[in-house]
């Protein structure tokens, strides 16, 4: 009899810890896809704000009368360069959602697979599916948004290299009419070298 009271507080114990396990697992998948969307949307709004102001800055910079282009040339690119970086970052937490989402529905039809009155299951299934495909419309959507952000990008490199280019040639020019002043700058010592030339012979001569 004290075994059988025994053997039936060990059972109860077991699956009340099998249940406890089945709860914290299916809680722990629903915090990392939540950490993972949260964290997700934290780096999209900071990649948005330093977009769209890096963008304003550089136009606002060129619009100005005889711009230095050398100067926005540099700050452009250490701001494009931290926009570069949190798109990565993005990219990476986008992945994660993905494996998160996985493996949340994963768990959710493991649960729901796990019921024995089939009625139930099937209903419990269905809703698993139907929020899946739910899921992965929004997921495609945002796939597609990151694209775009990924051809923005993209022409934002381009204009860098423009713009370099162009810093460039403006820095070209600036010395041009530097080589022009430097070159007044010769032929008038060399006036005076020739004065100073004939002002010699003239002496030696006698």
């Amino acid at each position: 009899m004290k075994n059988t009271i025994l053997l039936l507080c060990t059972l109860t114990l077991c699956l009340s810890a099998c249940k406890w396990d089945t709860t914290k697992g299916a809680l722990k998948h629903g915090e990392n896809l939540k950490n993972s969307i949260e964290s997700f949307e934290k780096n999209r709004q900071k990649l948005s704000t330093k977009l769209v102001s890096t963008l304003e800055d550089a136009e606002e910079s060129l619009s100005t009368e005889n711009p230095d282009l050398p100067k926005v040339s540099k700050d452009f690119e250490k701001e494009w360069t931290t926009i570069q970086n949190r798109y990565k970052k993005l990219k990476s937490d986008f992945e994660k959602v993905g494996q998160s989402s996985d493996d949340y529905f994963n768990e959710l039809n493991t649960l729901s697979g796990s019921i024995s009155k089939e009625d139930l299951k099937r209903e419990e299934l269905r809703k698993n599916k139907e929020l899946r495909a739910t899921w992965e419309k929004s997921y495609r959507e945002a796939e597609v948004s990151i694209n775009k952000v990924t051809t923005v990008l993209e022409s934002g490199n381009d204009f860098h290299m423009v713009l370099v280019a162009s810093s460039i040639r403006q820095k070209l020019e600036q010395n041009v009419n530097e080589l022009k002043v430097i070159s007044e700058q010769a032929k008038a010592l060399l006036q005076d070298l020739e004065l100073f030339t004939q002002a010699g012979r003239e002496l030696v001569e006698g």
